[in-house]
Parts: C-alpha cells; sequence; structure tokens
C-alpha cells in the first residue's frame, strides 16, 4: 500500500505528529487527489487545544483542501485527471429528512473531516467524487483551499441574515471568517460595514477588504460605539470569536428589528434574557452552521465571474512539514493572519 506524509493529531496541547500513514484505495466512486493546498482553520487550532475533540484518534487535520486530480474511479463522471480541484468537508447522507428539504448542513446523518474522517494536512487523500467540485480558472491552489470553509461558512451566514441592498452589518471578530464577510457584504449591497476587533493592524486590513467603519475594543465599550456610530445600531451583526463577551455584545449591536448571527464556536453558556435582548425589540437571533451544497455552487460563481476577490485573504504559506508552526501563529495571531495555508 502506497505511504503518504501527514500531520497527525494524537493528544491535546501535543504538537502534531508527521509520519506515513496508509494512502487508502480509489474506489469505484471516489477520486485521489494530490494535495496543493490545505488550510488552517480555527477549528483544526480547537482541537489541538483540546476544545474539540476529534471522534477518533490519531486522526489527520485540515478540512480546506485543494489539488489536482491524480487518479478517478470508473463511476466517476464530470471530472477528468489533471482537473483542479476543491473538497466539500461536509459528508451529508443525502437521505434524511434535512437532506432531503434543502437543508443538508444539518443532515442527522453528517460527518466531517478533521472530526469524523481524516484530513488534508497530507500529501494525497482519496475522496468520494459527490464531495469534489472544480476551481475556477482564476482561482489560485490556496484560495482554492479556504473557500471551502472560510468563505462557504461567511457566505451561508450571510444568506440566513437575509441581507439586503443598503442594510448596515457589523462584524465581531475580522479573522479568516470575519474578513470574507466583510467581503460578501459588499457582494450583497450592504451600505455600512461596521469592523470590531481589538488588533489595530487586523482593523487597518479589514478597511482594504470593504469595511467603511472599524471599531477597536481597547478603546471603550464596543457596544456604545457601535450604536452611536450607525446611528442606535446595525441591521445584522455578525459574531467570529466564540466568547460569552462577544456573543453578548453582538446582539447588543444590533437595532429593533434586527438580526444577530452566531458563527464562532462557543463552548459556554451565553446568559441571554430573551424579554430584554430579543422579544421586546423584536432582534432574530440566529446560529449558522457550515453550508448548502448548493451554496458551492454559488460561491464559485461569485468567484468566476470576478464579484469575489480572495487573492489577499491567504497572509501565510508553510510546508506541511511545519504544520505546527502553523498552527501556532493562527493561534497566537503571529503576524496578523488572516488564513495560514499548508502546501506539500
Amino acid at each position: 500500500m502506497t505511504k503518504v506524509l501527514a500531520a497527525r493529531f494524537y493528544e491535546q496541547k501535543k504538537p502534531l505528529r508527521l509520519e506515513q500513514v496508509d494512502l487508502p484505495t480509489t474506489e469505484e466512486d471516489d477520486v485521489l487527489i494530490d494535495v496543493k493546498a490545505s488550510g488552517i482553520c480555527h477549528s483544526d487550532v480547537h482541537i489541538v487545544n483540546g476544545l474539540l475533540p476529534p471522534a477518533k484518534v490519531p486522526i489527520t487535520l485540515g478540512h480546506e483542501i485543494s489539488g489536482i486530480v491524480a487518479e478517478k474511479g470508473k463511476n466517476v463522471t464530470g471530472l477528468e485527471i489533471g482537473d483542479c480541484v476543491g473538497v466539500d468537508y461536509v459528508f451529508n447522507c443525502g437521505t434524511c429528512y434535512y437532506c432531503r428539504n434543502g437543508m443538508d448542513n444539518l443532515c442527522d446523518n453528517c460527518k466531517y473531516l478533521v472530526l469524523n474522517l481524516d484530513g488534508g494536512w497530507t500529501e494525497k487523500i482519496v475522496i468520494p467524487r459527490k464531495q469534489v467540485h472544480k476551481l475556477p480558472r482564476n482561482l489560485g491552489f490556496p484560495e482554492g483551499a479556504i473557500m471551502n470553509c472560510a468563505v462557504m461558512t461567511a457566505y451561508h451566514a450571510m444568506k440566513l441574515a437575509r441581507i439586503s441592498v443598503a442594510e448596515s452589518v457589523a462584524v465581531y471578530g475580522i479573522g479568516g471568517i470575519g474578513m470574507q464577510i466583510i467581503q460578501l457584504a459588499k457582494v450583497f449591497g450592504a451600505s455600512e460595514i461596521v469592523a470590531v476587533g481589538r488588533n489595530e493592524g487586523k482593523l487597518k486590513m479589514a478597511k482594504e477588504f470593504g469595511a467603511t467603519t472599524t471599531i477597536n475594543t481597547n478603546e471603550g465599550d464596543p457596544v456604545k460605539m457601535v450604536r452611536d456610530a450607525t446611528g442606535g445600531g446595525v441591521d445584522a451583526a455578525f459574531e467570529a470569536i466564540g466568547t460569552v463577551d462577544t456573543v453578548k455584545r453582538t446582539i447588543g449591536f444590533v437595532r429593533k428589528g434586527g438580526r444577530a448571527v452566531i458563527i464562532g464556536i462557543i463552548f459556554d453558556n451565553v446568559p441571554i434574557s430573551p424579554g430584554i435582548d430579543l422579544m421586546t425589540p423584536e432582534i432574530g437571533l440566529f446560529g449558522s452552521s457550515d453550508h448548502l451544497k448548493s451554496e458551492t455552487r454559488e460561491v464559485l460563481s461569485l468567484i468566476e465571474h470576478g464579484r469575489l476577490d480572495l487573492s489577499r485573504s491567504v497572509t501565510h504559506r508553510l510546508p506541511l512539514t511545519e504544520a505546527n508552526e502553523g498552527v501556532r501563529i493562527l493561534d497566537e495571531e503571529v503576524g496578523n493572519p488572516i488564513r495560514v495555508v499548508l502546501h506539500p
């Protein structure tokens, strides 16, 4: 059996192990992908830090994957050897109530790369055809990798919030997902986009991505500053960090009748008064989970037609052998990372 190098998680708060692992056989409905880029997401960092335990150990991390089709099974259609592709990390069953009714991100039988299945921090990976999509010609491998999570997660949250033309938006947390929300808010027609964070370097970058206003949380009460800057609050606010304080504040950013969308993975209970915080001001509170398969086609079209530019979204590129350093960079925010990408 063929061996490939992979970065493997064994134990929380311990370095990943670089080791040779067996490459599975390419079955009749599978494609073999030569991995060209694989992103590092905060959920990968959560696994390393012990906040998000995977279903099995050891496991190969990395769920943002792009590469080249190197081999395909006999039943595979629509792809040819040599095609540049990306991978959808959400494996849904296609038959449960949610899959049948267009809510496949809520699949009762869902499995995920890095939580249930070995991921893409490796040289080659075997993936079912139904999880693979072609990349547009104007999308490079690093950007094609991060599209599969950072961009897709942001896009699903935007649709969940039903952003309309000329609405105002606030984004709390301006990392890999937050920067994409800023870009997508422009695509959806938002007229006012407020970026909220504590890192002045990232706030400057948020302006370059399209934010019209930036709020530094080190300078005062972010809720008051956002509401003052927007004349009473925004139509929709997005939380992309995942702490008790940031969730509470995000709800506070929203004007009466607006929407708050929680994207950041949070492991604690958040004290909310339904009557005061939600019912009286009629604020809609949404949790956003991953993305729909149909949305992948929509995002690929936006990229192909030049409406969404990911060229500035990958700030760090490292070889696979430096996976532990890549995790550290994102975890400690070394050099204002938006997305860190590994390559073989």
